[in-house]
Parts: structure tokens; sequence; C-alpha cells
């Protein structure tokens, strides 16, 4: 009860919000939401619009703009394709969900090419401003920003979260590949594999959903370790501050629709957040995640049922810290378990991952969890959703300054078009227990309550 007592944010506390701060972020929401419905209303103009439009190319070479489906556009030429397909870059390019298996999506999406070869390429921008108010000067524990990037109170930011740009291949009806390029100050570190701009993401898949549910892979590409997403519309949980996996290896996989396996071996050293291991030039590490769905035979819903393992983590070594190769100790695994479910507009969401082994900083396992659910609806004719998420992260022994890291997110998103999201947030993060500096810099007291606005528009 002392932990849900504590969850439950105390509204009053919106009061010491200056009020043009409030009113600044609402009124941008509706400019936001204004401006994209005026965009989505161009949208639907272009895609009524004569579909034979010339297109200006190199001397010899014509091409054409032709509408395949309500999703896809393509650009004939020369008898291959250059495809924008809005609904699977939107996907493949989604930083809140399926972060563990979005090869699937690669797998599926090349049945559209009947064999051929062909491109697809999609970009994305997720833009968010933030106001939020801290109880203790110069420490700020919401995760979605470094917390060294305000002093004093009060932290106002507009800033560009994320720019991606992704481009997915078919070279036949066995062999695709993949590669996400990242902008951003956010998810950047002074570190050649983190750096502001990074290619995040870069693999080749082998497999023909059409033949075999079997395929394999090859790359850099989010390890295939828990589920990590999250039903809040702009900020992450917990586990995936704590435990998202990024990393080189190969693996093998099984989808068959119902049950979705993978096994991946990986190369050894210091990968991206989470994932780590003793030795470079040695495959010393290693991942693997089972999802089952079991679709509601009587209503509109499903339930995914899901858990995975992983070798190698961070937490091996005896300093808090996610960037020095070589920092390392025995290795401590961490295991994950997670459930989804979905009924008409109801979902509901949870995953629980800890390590197996205490960490040697702190003596203790580190635990993160989350328990989700949101409501979809509508805004006027557009999709919307409501969601509550909370969830925490627990590093240290009871009472200790750096026992946990808790949030709260209460969200609403309008989706104005297919390719575009605007969400609204109050996050309370509860604790200041930052990884660098655990042990010294840790103030269990600290609250802070912030007003997030997101933005994200995909192609």
């Amino acid at each position: 009860m002392l932990l849900i007592r504590r969850a439950i944010p105390k509204f009053s506390s919106c009061k010491a919000f200056p009020k043009f701060g409030l009113f600044v972020c609402f009124i941008a929401f509706l400019l936001a939401v204004n401006s994209t419905v005026l965009l989505a209303q161009d949208e639907d103009v272009f895609e009524i619009s004569d579909p034979s439009m010339v297109i200006e190319y190199p001397e010899g070479v014509e091409g054409e703009v032709v509408i395949e489906d309500g999703s896809q556009f393509s650009d004939v030429i020369d008898g291959n394709f250059i495809q924008l397909a809005p609904d699977y870059s939107r996907a493949m390019l989604d930083f809140q969900n399926r972060q563990s298996n979005k090869e699937i999506l690669l797998l599926e999406h090349s049945l559209n090419s009947s064999g051929q070869t062909n491109m697809t390429l999609g970009a994305q921008l997720r833009a968010s401003a933030i106001y939020g108010k801290t109880n203790d000067a110069g420490k700020f524990p919401y995760l979605g920003r470094f917390p060294t990037d305000f002093e004093g109170n009060y932290a106002s930011d507009f800033r560009m979260m994320q720019a991606n740009l992704a481009t997915s291949v078919s070279f036949g009806p066995r062999v695709h590949g993949y590669v996400e390029t990242l902008f951003s100050d956010v998810f950047s570190f002074d570190n050649p594999k983190q750096g502001s701009y990074q290619v995040r993401q870069a693999y080749v898949v082998f497999g023909d959903f059409s033949r075999s549910s079997w395929y394999g892979y090859l790359g850099k590409k989010n390890v295939g370790f828990g589920d990590m997403g999250t039903l809040s519309p702009f900020s992450q949980s917990i586990p995936w501050h704590y435990f998202g996996a990024l990393g080189e290896g190969g693996g093998i996989g099984f989808d068959n629709g119902i049950v979705s396996a993978t096994f991946a071996g990986l190369s050894g050293g210091r990968g991206v957040r989470v994932v780590d291991s003793k030795a470079s030039g040695d495959v010393n590490n290693f991942a693997a995640n089972l999802l089952l769905r079991m679709p509601f035979a009587r209503r509109d819903g499903e339930l995914k049922l899901g858990g995975g393992y992983l070798y190698g983590t961070i937490y091996d070594a005896d300093v808090p810290e996610h960037l020095d190769p070589t920092l390392f100790g025995d290795p401590n695994g961490a295991w994950d378990v997670n459930a989804r479910m979905r009924i008409n507009r109801l979902h509901l969401g949870v995953e629980y991952v800890r390590t197996v082994s205490a960490w040697p900083v702190t003596d203790h396992d580190v635990i993160a969890y989350s328990a989700e659910a949101a409501l979809d609806s509508y805004f006027i004719s557009m999709p919307a959703r409501w969601s509550l998420s909370w969830s925490e992260g627990i590093q240290g022994p009871p009472g200790t300054e750096f026992e946990f890291n808790r949030q709260l997110v209460l969200g609403y998103r309008v989706e104005p078009s297919r390719n575009s999201l605007i969400s609204l947030e109050y996050v309370r993060s509860t604790g200041f227990a930052p990884l660098t500096g655990l042990t010294s810099l840790s103030d269990r007291d600290v609250v802070q309550n912030s007003i997030v606005l997101g933005l994200t528009f995909t192609l």
C-alpha cells in the first residue's frame, strides 16, 4: 500500500507551475493539432489528384507516381520500385513499441514486392517541449533528458528528440536489408557508437514468409530481449531505460503468427545501452526471446505473453556507467517476463525485468517493472488514446538514497493523420538516482513534475 500511495500524484503540486508555462504548452498543443489537421486535409487532396503526374528525371529516364493502395506510394523507374509506405515506416521507426522483433515487419513487408527487387524509404521527426519543476535545485529525475541538462528548480526545453532516416531493401524474395540513421542530442554520448549522428541499426535478414516461418539475421539491431514497449504516447517506461538492448550479432528466428521466437549470438564487448560482455573479437554473449500471441475467439482482442533472457549486461562491473568497454566483471544476466492484452478499445500491459545476480555497485539486484493501461477513443473524428503508466527501477537496498527511480505518466494522444501523432503528458518523477554518480549524488526525496508535449511525424 505504501508504494501505491506514493504512486498517486498530488495534483495540488501542479499549482506550483507558473500559469504562463502551462498556458504555452496548452496553446502549443492546440496549434499542433490544428496545423496537422490542415496537413491531413492537404494529404487527402494529394491522394485524389491525378496519379499520372510526371516527375522530372535525368535525360533518358522516365517515371510516374503510382498509387498502389491507401498506404503505399511507388516511384517506378525502369521496372524497379522505390516505395514510400507510411504505415510500414511508422511501425519500423516507432520508438515506443515493438522494440525487439521488427525484422518480422521487414519480412512481412517484403511479401508485397512479389519477389522483386525494391527499396522503401522512410523518415521520422520526433520533437518535444518540456516544462518541469523539481523540489531540489539542480536535480531533475525525468528520464527523457540528461540530469545535467538543467539548473535551478525549473526546466524548460524545446528539443528535436530524434530525426531518423530509414531504408529497407529487398534484394529478392529471400534477402532483405534495413538501415536506420539517428540524429539526437538526447540519446547521444561522447562515444563513437552513440554520437549525435549515428547509424542506429543496420542488418540483413534471410527469409521468405511465403515459404517458411524460419529466418536468420546478421548485423546491428535492437536485441531480441523482452518487450520494452510502453502505452505512453511519448515518454519511455523505466524497463526500457534500464534494460533496452542494442548490439551487433547474428541469430535465427521463427514466427508463424502465433509463436515468435529468436536466439542470437552477440559480439563481445560493450554494446549500446545494457549489452556487455568481457572481450571484443569473440561471440561471447547471447539473448533469447519468446512471444505467444493468442487471439480471443469471441471478442475483438488478443493476449500476448512473452519472456526473454540476456546473458551479459552492464550490471556486471563495480563502477556505475555504460560506455567504458574496459569495465566488466563476472557475467550478470537478466531475465524478462511481459504480458499485453487488448479487449476492444482497452489495452493493458505489464513487464518485469531483473538481473540474475546483485550488481557489485549496490550489492542489490537491478529490477525494473511497469504496469500500464490505455483506452482508444476519438477527438472529433481523429483516433485518440488516453493512457496511464506506472514504472519503477530498483537498484539499491530499502532506505538507501539510490534505492529507486519512479515514474508516473498520464498521457493523451491524437492522430490527425496516419503519419502524424500529437501527444500531451503529465509526468511525475520521484527519486533521483542517476547512473553516473549513483552512490554519491542520489536523493530519494526528489520529485519533479513535468508537462511534455510530443510531436511525431513519419513518412
